[in-house]
């Protein structure tokens, strides 16, 4: 009965680091899209720094 316990919290472990690395993705696209519209939006921007 213990081994069943182990084996669903390793799936559950397993689950959450798969959605954990999908979230992150669409973070970094959702940043690029960001900038992307800003770009448009604003095409003569000063230069930074």
């Amino acid at each position: 009965m213990i081994w069943l316990f182990v084996g669903l919290g390793a799936a559950g472990l397993l689950l959450l680091g798969f959605l954990a690395v999908r979230v992150f993705i669409a973070a970094q696209g959702l940043g690029a899209e960001i900038e992307r519209a800003k770009n448009r939006m604003d095409p003569i921007r000063p230069p930074e720094g």
